[in-house]
C-alpha cells in the first residue's frame, strides 16, 4: 500500500478513537459549566500550565528520542531494552514530584495569591509522574502500529474521567478540587490497564545504560527547547493572570477548548504520519524521491482539510458554544479562530521539521524554539493588556509563524522537498481571515450573520481550493481509489 494509504488507514483509527474520546470529554461541559464559573476554568487552565511546565522539564526530551532510536535495532529484544530504560527514566519522575507536593500551599500562594488552592495543586503536582508515564505508555502503542488497541485505552480514560467528574464536581459539589481529583483518576487507572492490557509484553526487562545516555544525550537538549515551547503556546495565561483576571483566563480556556476538534486531527497525524514516513525514509536510496514526495503531498492535504474543518468551527462558534456551555462563556468565541490557525501552523511545524530531526542537529529546534518564545513573551507585553486575552491569541498565532518560518528554512537544507509554498501560503490566508471576522462581528453586535449566510461561507471555503487550482475532481479521485 501507498504512504498515503498507510498515512489515512493510520489516521483514520486514531482519529476516530481520539474523536470519540474527545466527544465522551465533551459531554461533560454541559455539567461542567453549569457548576463551575469562568475563574473556575481560569483556575484549571492555570494549573494545566503549570503542569505543563514541569512536565517538559521532568520528560527530559524522551518522546522524541526514544522515538528517533527505538526504529534502529532489528532484534525486538533490544527494541524492548530500549522501551524498557525508558520506562525506568520516566518512573524516576516520582521523586521530584512528590517533592514538589510538599509544596503545594506556596505554589497555591504564587499562583493566585491564596493558599485556598492548596489541595488542588498538591493534586496536580501528583498527576505529573502519571501524565509522564502515561505519554511513554502511548508511545508503545505508536511505535507497534496498534491504533485500535490503543483506541481502548483512550476511550476508558474518557469514560472514567466523565463518571469521576460528574460524581464528584456535580454531585459532590467539589469544584476544581473535584475536577483535578477526577483526572488524577482516570489517568491513574489508564496506566494501571495500559501495563497489564498490553505494553507489559514489549518490554525487555533490562535497564542499559548505554541507550540510558543515547536518549538523554539526544532529548536533553530537547527540554530547553520544550520550555520555549511552554512561553509561546501556554505562558500567556500567566499574563493574564497579571493583568487581568481568572475570568478572562476562563474565556481563553473555553475558546481553547472548541478548538480542540482540530487538535484531534492533529493528534492522528502526528501518530500515524511520522511511524510511516521513517519506515519509507529507511528503506530508500540516496535520493529520497518518495519521501519528499510523501511529506509534500501530506502538507498540501492536510492544509485544505484543516483550514475547511477550521472555518466550519469558526462560522458556527456561536451556535456551538451557546449550544453546549451558558451564554456566560460566549465571550470566548473571538479566540477559537485564532487558535484553530494556530494548531494549523504547529502541526506543519512538527511535520516540515522532519529535515532537522533527519540531521540529527535537533539543537536547531532549540534555537527556533527560543527565538519563538521572545517573540511571544516580548508581544504578550503589549497585546494582553490592551486586548486581553484576545491579545493572548494574537501572540500565539504570530509566534507560531515565526517558528514555522524558521523551521522551514532550515529544515529546506537538509531535506529539501517540493512545497506549493506561495499557492499554500494564499489559500491559508483567505480562510484565515474569513474564519476571524465572523465571531468578531457576532460578539461586538457588528453584524450577526443568519445562518443560510453562514452555510454559503462554509460552501465559498469548500469551493477556494478548487476556485484556485490547489486540488482539483481528479486529484481526489486518485487519492481514494490509490492502490
Amino acid at each position: 500500500m501507498s504512504f498515503i494509504k498507510n498515512f489515512s488507514k493510520d489516521t483514520i483509527a486514531y482519529g476516530l478513537g481520539k474523536g470519540i474520546k474527545k466527544f465522551l470529554g465533551f459531554l461533560l461541559l454541559p455539567f461542567y459549566t453549569r457548576a463551575l464559573t469562568p475563574s473556575d476554568y481560569g483556575i484549571l487552565d492555570s494549573l494545566g500550565t503549570f503542569i505543563f511546565f514541569i512536565a517538559v522539564i521532568l520528560n527530559m526530551g524522551l518522546d522524541s528520542a526514544s522515538g528517533f532510536y527505538y526504529f534502529q535495532p532489528k532484534e525486538e529484544k533490544e527494541k524492548g531494552r530500549i522501551l524498557f530504560t525508558v520506562f525506568v527514566l520516566r518512573l524516576a519522575t516520582i521523586i521530584p514530584a512528590v517533592i514538589l507536593s510538599f509544596f503545594a500551599s506556596d505554589i497555591s500562594r504564587l499562583l493566585f495569591k491564596s493558599d485556598n488552592y492548596t489541595n488542588v495543586v498538591l493534586i496536580s503536582c501528583l498527576l505529573l509522574p502519571l501524565n509522564v508515564i502515561t505519554s511513554e505508555q502511548e508511545l508503545i502503542y505508536r511505535f507497534n502500529r496498534k491504533p485500535w488497541k490503543y483506541n481502548i485505552l483512550t476511550i476508558l480514560r474518557a469514560v472514567v474521567n466523565i463518571g469521576a467528574g460528574v460524581a464528584l464536581v456535580v454531585n459532590l459539589q467539589w469544584g476544581v478540587f473535584g475536577a483535578q481529583l477526577a483526572s488524577l483518576i482516570s489517568s491513574l487507572v489508564v496506566v494501571v490497564f495500559s501495563f497489564l492490557f498490553y505494553t507489559r509484553n514489549k518490554y525487555t526487562y533490562q535497564f542499559s545504560y548505554t541507550w540510558a545516555k543515547k536518549l538523554l544525550k539526544y532529548g536533553l537538549p530537547l527540554v530547553l527547547g520544550g520550555l520555549a515551547v511552554w512561553i509561546y503556546q501556554v505562558s500567556d495565561r500567566y499574563f493574564l493572570l497579571y493583568y487581568k483576571n481568572l475570568e478572562d483566563i476562563g474565556y481563553y480556556s473555553i475558546g481553547s477548548t472548541f478548538s480542540q476538534p482540530l487538535g484531534l486531527i492533529n493528534t492522528a497525524v502526528q501518530m500515524s504520519w511520522g511511524i510511516l514516513f521513517y519506515e519509507i525514509y529507511n528503506k530508500e536510496d540516496s535520493e529520497k524521491s518518495e519521501s519528499k514526495k510523501a511529506i509534500s503531498g501530506l502538507v498540501k492535504y492536510y492544509i485544505i482539510l484543516s483550514c475547511i474543518i477550521s472555518l466550519f468551527l469558526s462560522v458556527f462558534a456561536f451556535e456551538i458554544v451557546e449550544t453546549v456551555t451558558t451564554p456566560e462563556y460566549l465571550p470566548g468565541i473571538i479566540v477559537i479562530p485564532l487558535l484553530l490557525f494556530s494548531a494549523i501552523i504547529a502541526q506543519l511545524i512538527e511535520i516540515i521539521g522532519v529535515g532537522i530531526t533527519l540531521s540529527e542537529k535537533t539543537i536547531y529546534f532549540t534555537y527556533i524554539l527560543v527565538v519563538s518564545g521572545l517573540v511571544n513573551f516580548g508581544l504578550n507585553f503589549i497585546f494582553v493588556p490592551m486586548l486581553s486575552y484576545y491579545g493572548a491569541a494574537l501572540t500565539t498565532i504570530i509566534a507560531y509563524f515565526v517558528n514555522l518560518t524558521l523551521t522551514y528554512k532550515i529544515a529546506q537544507r537538509y531535506f529539501p522537498a517540493g512545497y506549493d509554498t506561495i499557492n499554500l501560503i494564499i489559500l491559508f490566508a483567505l480562510f484565515l481571515i474569513i474564519a476571524t471576522t465572523v465571531p468578531l462581528f457576532e460578539i461586538y453586535e457588528i453584524f450577526f450573520f443568519p445562518i443560510y449566510f453562514k452555510i454559503a461561507i462554509l460552501f465559498l471555503g469548500l469551493a477556494l481550493p478548487f476556485l484556485f487550482g490547489f486540488i482539483n475532481l481528479t486529484q481526489i479521485k486518485k487519492l481514494l481509489i490509490r492502490k
